[in-house]
Formats: C-alpha cells, structure tokens, sequence
C-alpha cells in the first residue's frame, strides 16, 4: 500500500519509486508523469511545485489525509499530462486487486467551461506487455460523469466541488483493477468537453493506492508436483503393460 501520509515526494519531481513491502527486496513501485509535463502548475494552497503531497482536496474524508496533488494550467485543451504506476519485475506474476480514489474531479464554478476536468485513457497492462485491462470505476460522486465502457471509459467534472469540508468528496471517483497479473497501471488527466480553449487551473488528487501481490507457487510444492504428475505416469506405464501381458 501506498500511504501519502507515510511517504515522501519532493515538490515537482516528475517520477518516485517506493519501497512498501518488506517481502520484495528494493523498491515494489514507480509513479511516473508524463505528456505535456511542462504545463504543471503549482498548488493553490502553498504554492508548491505539483506534483506534490498534501491535504488541499479533502475528498470529503474525515480526518483530512495527505494525497499526491497534480495541477495543470494548459495552453490548449488537448493537453494532457499522464500518470503511470509501474510495479517491480519483482513480482514475477504481477499484481492484483489494484485500487485508488481520485479527489477533486469538477468543473468550473457556474457551469462555466473555462476548465473541465476529464480523467481517460484509464487502463491496465498484463505482464505480458500486450494485453490491456479494463478498470473497474466505483464510488463516482455527483459532481462527475462516468462515460463509456470497458478500455474507453471517460470521468468528466460536472459541477463545481469544494476543495474542503461539506460536499468535497463529490468529485471522487474509485479506479480498481480486479484482473491478475498487471505489470503497470495509466490514466490521463486534462480538460474535456467544452472546456475553453485555454484552460484555467485545475487539479485533482491520487489518494492512497493498495495492490497485492499475485502469489508464486512455492519451490517445494512445484517440485512435489512434478514428482507426483512423474509417479502417476509411471504407475499408468506398468498398468498398461500388465495388461498387455494377461491378454
């Protein structure tokens, strides 16, 4: 599990790698920005280079937790920045039963379109390197808009949240992925719909994100089976050939 309120991330970095399981030696998962990364703007709370961690979007929780804050100001709407977690080779059969919630999913306040935050291209891929994984979105809040299906869902900012206290946990949403076997998880984040051309500044939180790993067949059980699968073999050889031998 990646707890923002145990770990560290330094203001605008752009990748961080993180050791969160003392069964694996060495770091277990990297977050990774990229795209149009140059128009990553600072917090409206302190200021601060984002990527970085604070409480700026409650998510509606209570007690208020730390999470990893991302603001954008884009030059044009077709602009975005992508979030990528890549899980260690480590784990040699992947992960499974990945989760986070986004906070802060919204629009502009009034209805305007000077900015509508879209979350898309939301989507798995298999240690296989090809296959991709369809999330699963739970928990949407009703300042947001789930669209589209399977690899094409899109999250849309439909109203105006609060960034604290009452009312902001409705522009949460619960990305998950209950497939096995990922290697890395990505999502985009820029403005959609009639967002206008040049967008204001917006932003929106990554809380907490959980895995678990897909477990290895342990050494000596495999070892026992191929032992067994070897002495079913045999033992179906010598009944053929006593029967072979009464005929």
């Amino acid at each position: 599990m990646v707890d923002w309120d145990a770990t560290v991330w330094t203001p605008g970095t752009l990748t961080n790698s993180y050791d969160v399981d003392s069964s694996v030696a060495g770091n277990d998962l990297t977050f990774t920005l990229g795209g149009t990364t140059g128009e990553l703007a600072n917090d409206s709370v302190n200021n601060l280079p984002t990527p970085n961690i604070n409480p700026n979007l409650e998510g509606g929780l209570s007690p208020v937790q730390n999470a990893l804050n991302i603001a954008i100001d884009l030059g044009k709407k077709d602009r975005f920045v992508t979030v990528t977690i890549t899980f260690s080779g480590s784990y040699t059969q992947g992960v499974e039963n990945v989760s986070f919630t986004l906070f802060g999913i919204d629009q502009a306040a009034g209805g305007s379109n000077i900015y509508i935050d879209e979350i898309s291209s939301i989507s798995a891929l298999s240690i296989d390197g090809v296959t991709q994984i369809a999330p699963t979105i739970t928990g949407v809040g009703s300042a947001v808009t789930l669209s589209g299906a399977g690899l094409n869902q899109v999250l849309t900012g439909a109203a105006n949240v609060s960034n604290a206290g009452a009312g902001s946990g409705a522009g949460n949403a619960t990305i998950s992925f209950n497939a096995t076997g990922i290697r890395s998880i990505t999502f985009t984040f820029g403005a959609g719909g009639n967002s206008a051309v040049n967008p204001a500044f917006q932003d929106i939180s990554v809380h907490d994100l959980t895995f678990s790993p897909v477990p290895e067949m342990n050494p000596t059980a495999a070892a026992g089976c191929v032992c067994l699968f070897g002495l079913l073999a045999m033992i179906r050889r010598r009944l053929c050939f006593s029967c072979q031998q009464t005929k």
